[in-house]
């Protein structure tokens, strides 16, 4: 079986490759190879090729790589200075933001799917509260827009989704957290991982149905916390629809609102 990851399991570590606690058993390469036997679907992107504009203002629509984009009037995709590259997501106004999302939606988290993988890696100007919130995992189909995936109070909106919500009220931290539209939301950890300013962390998701039903969190390579997934459908956990990647900004203020960078997000599902 091929891998993408040849690192030691269990030591933090922030640089620009998949943490190794996360990847080291998903058959990336089989999975993109037409010839091997591996069913499933890996995707990856690496936002230093992707498309920026000094103002989006639209209504969500195709945008590049892919992924729709949904932005207010004054949000920006810039281009990041930095080695490697990547992208810097921004508005400029109270309750304004920008989202982008998966045109498509092949993955599922239920106890009768297979393996899946997925991680981000991401860095935020400001720790500072009530300055911006950011989403970044798993959303069903919804429309993005000013209050999907985050609604204009800084709370996530009543949705399906799975991942990481950093609160605008709580500038250093990042929750993990999930929902089932029409359920109440859970904090599966709050304040799970402490933010720097600028500085990058990964965020990351692995769901092994072969590991007690875990759908297992991590930061920076190392596990956070784990949630044992329902057998129920759609009664605690969105394990009834299918998702795609998402990540979402929005200000809490006009007023120096600070940005959210993105390097890459990959996802692989076994089906």
């Amino acid at each position: 079986m091929n891998t993408i990851i040849h690192r030691q399991n269990g030591t933090s570590n922030t640089d620009r490759k998949p943490s190794p606690a996360i990847w080291g058993d998903c058959p990336w390469r089989d999975i993109n190879d037409p010839r091997s036997l591996v069913d499933g679907y890996a995707r990856r992107w690496d936002f230093a090729t992707f498309r920026t504009a000094t103002n989006v203002n639209a209504a969500e629509a195709y945008w590049a790589d892919g992924l729709k984009c949904f932005g207010s009037d004054g949000a920006a995709i810039a281009a990041l200075d930095a080695q490697g590259g990547g992208i810097t997501l921004s508005s400029d106004g109270d309750n304004e933001g920008v989202s982008l999302g998966q045109m498509v939606y092949p993955f599922q988290i239920s106890r009768s799917t297979k393996k899946l993988w997925f991680e981000c890696r991401l860095k935020t100007s400001t720790i500072a509260d009530t300055k911006h919130g950011f989403f970044v995992g798993l959303i069903d189909s919804s429309a993005l827009s000013a209050t999907v995936p985050i609604a204009s109070a800084g709370t996530l909106a009543d949705e399906n989704f799975v991942g990481w919500h950093r609160l605008e009220g709580d500038g250093d931290k990042v929750d993990a957290v999930y929902k089932a539209d029409g359920v109440t939301q859970v904090t599966v950890e709050a304040d799970a991982v402490t933010l720097a300013a600028d500085t990058w962390v990964k965020l990351g998701m692995k769901w092994d149905p072969e590991d007690s039903y875990k759908l297992k969190f991590y930061a920076d390579n190392l596990l956070i916390d784990s949630y044992t997934m329902a057998s129920a459908d759609g009664t605690d956990f969105p394990n009834d629809v299918r998702l795609g990647f998402v990540f979402a900004l929005l200000n809490a203020t006009a007023s120096t609102p600070g940005s959210t960078s993105l390097a890459w997000a990959q996802i692989a599902q076994v089906f």
